[in-house]
């Protein structure tokens, strides 16, 4: 079976195109924008949509893994598109996307192969096991709580603290999922297991100096026994909040800031800790050898604020 490297985006790989010679002067002028056209795009790779709606003259799409919204113009030229991709959400299998360049838009949808489809289905809800039998589930207290929330804290890129690879607290455009597994490695290190909540909707989040755009959010949801001994949960995220453990209800909040725009919340979802990515229908993804939560902390680690947007290609990340 031919391999894909596996990022949910996967094998991502840029178009080469020629540029125009002189030549073009003796064309077809519908033929030369055609070209023109083709090179405004790039190789998005094949990947599974789990989400499509109407927004604004345009369709908002969701795909398997990233955070960052997709769009596709409502246009009868696009419509044939359109139809894939529904088709795809329904059934939960991929198709071929190229975007144009430097942009969130897509402009050319192709069916995937049988054998993609195939590999797509064998690896969603593949549940590899993880070493986290000796791992305690709820903190003892609060002091311990926020010492942990401090070694997370302390690996956050940009910190001196922080060891190979940094996680990527100072760019919340995508890698929540990188972010929170490696958090809950941290834990895990520590002696301590967490679940993790996923969010889904129309959301936009501020970092303080700019806004940022998501169709789902994820972060670890862990339990600790408060001073009268009752056993409470926060989430940790401090992409959204910096200086500690927070309730998942001012979590979500966070999610749907509306100084950044209309935002919402559609649902939500608690997850076991070893839950890399959580589809909106509830398909899910494992990554316990770190392998991509590694590859994509990489790759944003040296970024910082709301650009760029969209990220970068983690394309060449496996599992």
């Amino acid at each position: 079976m031919k391999k894909f490297l596996l990022s949910m985006m996967v094998f991502v790989t840029m178009l080469s195109f020629n540029a125009c010679s002189d030549s073009n002067a003796n064309q077809d002028p519908n033929l030369v924008a055609k070209e023109s056209n083709e090179i405004a795009m790039k190789d998005f790779g094949k990947t599974v949509p789990v989400g499509i709606e109407k927004e604004d003259g345009k369709f908002k799409i969701s795909f398997m893994v990233t955070a960052q919204p997709y769009y596709i113009k409502d246009s009868k030229e696009n419509a044939g598109y359109i139809s894939m991709i529904r088709q795809a959400v329904e059934n939960e299998t991929p198709v071929h996307i190229f975007l144009k360049t430097n942009t969130s838009e897509i402009a050319k949808v192709d069916k995937a192969t049988d054998e993609d489809i195939r590999y797509f289905k064998s690896v969603f809800n593949k549940e590899e096991r993880g070493d986290s039998k000796k791992a305690v589930s709820v903190i003892p207290n609060l002091a311990t709580l926020n010492s942990l929330f401090t070694q997370i804290k302390n690996q956050a890129c940009g910190t001196s603290t922080a060891s190979s690879p940094c996680i990527t607290f100072r760019y919340p455009v995508d890698g929540c999922y990188a972010r929170a597994h490696k958090m809950r490695q941290i834990l895990l290190n520590a002696g301590y297991d967490c679940e993790k909540q996923f969010v889904y909707g129309n959301l936009r989040a501020s970092t303080g100096t700019c806004c940022v755009s998501w169709v789902y959010h994820v972060a670890i949801l862990v339990s600790f026994k408060n001073a009268s001994g009752i056993v409470e949960k926060r989430i940790i995220d401090p992409s959204l909040f910096s200086s500690g453990p927070v309730t998942d209800a001012a979590w979500r909040a966070a999610c749907t800031n509306t100084g950044c725009g209309s935002a919402s919340v559609s649902s939500f979802a608690n997850t076991a800790g070893n839950v890399y990515y959580r589809s909106p229908s509830g398909s899910l993804l494992y990554d316990n050898n770190y392998v991509n939560t590694n590859c994509v902390l990489n790759i944003f680690s040296s970024l910082s604020g709301c650009s760029p947007s969209p990220a970068p290609s983690v394309g060449s990340c496996g599992f």
